[in-house]
């Protein structure tokens, strides 16, 4: 883990006076096997923090030097938070015992090729099946969907299944291998080819 992000870790821990949890774990230099909680626990900070922020810089709030500095610290403290989080959205979960949702890598690919996406509810299923990625008001976009259980949609990884609207039609576009009994352990490389799979279609 950079130094870096080990300081940043330990401000934000000591800012909220936090000795355990996610945030106080990865401030003692502990990496979590899954980010989910510190995904969430940071998420949480920077709400906080931003919020403090922007009370701290009131129009009407006194001027002297201590409030000023209040201002200088918040910020830096919301400017740690924000990089802590970035490197968090950056890393990979150990898959057997992962808590995030199964498409988090498919959606930190996409959202750093700064490709359009959202999720598709299904009613039938009275739950999230499918990502659509493109824009579904405009033509091509693909949409991806997975047989994977709800209880635990990593762990119980089943593969994508990746379909591509155009103007002729629907298209087969991906398929994991063995779908729908794709291997666990071929979560990422999975991931992955059906990523490169989209964005190469929809000429990204």
């Amino acid at each position: 883990m950079p130094i870096e992000t080990t300081a940043h870790a330990i401000e934000a821990a000591a800012y909220f006076g936090e000795h355990k949890g996610a945030l106080a774990s990865l401030a003692r230099g502990d990496i979590p096997s899954c980010f989910a909680g510190l995904d969430r626990r940071l998420n949480s900070f920077l709400s906080e923090a931003r919020a403090t922020e922007a009370e701290l810089s009131m129009a009407d709030g006194p001027d002297d030097a201590l409030w000023e500095r209040g201002k200088s610290e918040m910020a830096e403290i919301a400017r740690a938070a924000s990089d802590l989080h970035a490197w968090v959205q950056t890393q990979r979960c150990s898959v057997d015992i992962c808590e995030c949702r199964a498409d988090r890598l498919l959606r930190l690919s996409l959202r750093d090729r700064h490709v359009a996406h959202h999720a598709g509810y299904s009613p039938q299923l009275q739950r999230v099946a499918t990502l659509v990625i493109g824009h579904s008001d405009s033509l091509p976009f693909a949409f991806v969907h997975s047989r994977n259980r709800i209880t635990h949609p990593v762990r119980q990884h089943s593969g994508w299944q990746a379909r591509l609207v155009t103007p002729d039609g629907v298209s087969p576009l991906y398929e994991s291998p063995g779908y729908p009994g794709t291997p666990l352990s071929l979560f990422y490389d999975d991931t992955q080819a059906c990523f490169e799979a989209v964005i190469t279609a929809l000429g990204r």
